[in-house]
């Protein structure tokens, strides 16, 4: 039997997380989750994910956003080619008239999804994500 490919999820927000893993579970992933930044950076480096899942907007605590949290990630002898996938409604939230997507300096990830996304376009992404690893 083969080893499920586990996912980890960085967001704050709860309802989120649980409707994500519910979906991810339900077509055969592991995962996991942190609520804030900085742990979610210590359960990679700890569990060392196939592919992260990553909010760029962080309520609560002083810490570290997506972006940054993104760049430690890349700059992680152990994790900087594990995909990251940004789940994050920011350009929304902020009213940016600019288009997000990944960038090698400033957000180095797979891909950018804006909340709300459809679980089809997630189920995707994560699939071109974990396809370009091969």
């Amino acid at each position: 039997m083969s080893t499920k490919t586990h996912i980890l999820v960085i967001d704050d927000d709860v309802q989120l997380v649980d409707t994500v893993q519910t979906l991810l579970e339900s077509v055969g992933y592991a995962v996991s989750y942190a609520y804030q930044s900085e742990k979610g950076l210590e359960l990679a480096r700890e569990t060392k994910p196939d592919l992260i899942l990553l909010d760029i907007m962080f309520a609560g605590p002083p810490g570290p956003d997506g972006t940054e949290i993104s760049r430690r990630l890349h700059g992680d002898p152990v994790l900087k080619d594990t995909p990251v996938i940004v789940l994050s409604g920011v350009k929304r939230a902020l009213d940016m008239p600019v288009k997000l997507g990944p960038d090698e300096a400033y957000m180095p990830v797979a891909s950018f999804l804006e909340k709300p996304f459809k679980p089809n376009e997630l189920l995707a992404e994560i699939e071109k994500a974990l396809g370009s690893r091969d």
